[in-house]
């Protein structure tokens, strides 16, 4: 028969090594990308206005089309948030600048470029705009801020965003969120 202190000696460095696994798990960080709860053509955003966050949620759609630009062709990647809630304005959009004319976007962060300091002055970085509808006209344009592609393939793009937006009056709109875009369909017009 084994005496308590023996059975102690024996047992617990197994006791230390459960609890070091169990602690470990704990504390680690979820390595499932925030996409993961996204169903395809889904996106889930907080919209920062004035203070207030709203959670939006609703369909979103990719397209690529093509740009000409000194005789050089080049592609730009379109992303088109609809929000479902308001019937006039069509929600947020973003527009990617890529390379190349068959290509899909690549993964990578791609950023709005602060020192452009003019709202659509050119095609070289990312520009977005959000179109809140309602009675009063509000559209925001990109000030800074990322959006981040994780995946992509023909039928799916995943990524995350993180965009500041300003009305030219010093209101501004944070965007923050995951989408699962699909390709926009023929027959939406957006």
């Amino acid at each position: 028969m084994i005496k308590g202190s023996k059975l102690f000696r024996l047992t617990w460095p197994f006791v230390l090594g459960l609890a070091l696994v169990l602690a470990i798990a704990y504390i680690a960080p979820d390595s499932s990308p925030i996409t993961a709860g996204l169903g395809t053509g889904k996106y889930d955003l907080v919209a920062a206005v004035d203070g207030k966050s709203n959670n939006i949620k609703g369909p979103v759609y990719f397209e690529y089309s093509d740009k000409q630009d000194n005789s050089m062709e080049s592609r730009i990647f379109k992303l088109h948030f609809v929000n479902p809630l308001i019937a006039e304005g069509p929600g947020f959009g973003f527009l990617i600048p890529i390379s190349g004319t068959n290509e899909l976007i690549d993964k990578g962060e791609y950023s709005v470029d602060e020192q452009s300091g003019e709202v659509m002055r050119s095609f070289d970085t990312v520009f977005g705009y959000a179109d809140l509808g309602g009675k009063t006209s509000a559209l925001y344009f990109s000030e800074s801020g990322t959006i981040s592609i994780s995946g992509c393939t023909p039928s799916e793009v995943l990524g995350e965003i993180d965009m500041v937006l300003n009305d030219g009056n010093g209101a501004t709109i944070r965007v923050t969120g995951a989408f699962k875009a699909q390709p926009l369909p023929s027959n939406i017009t957006l």
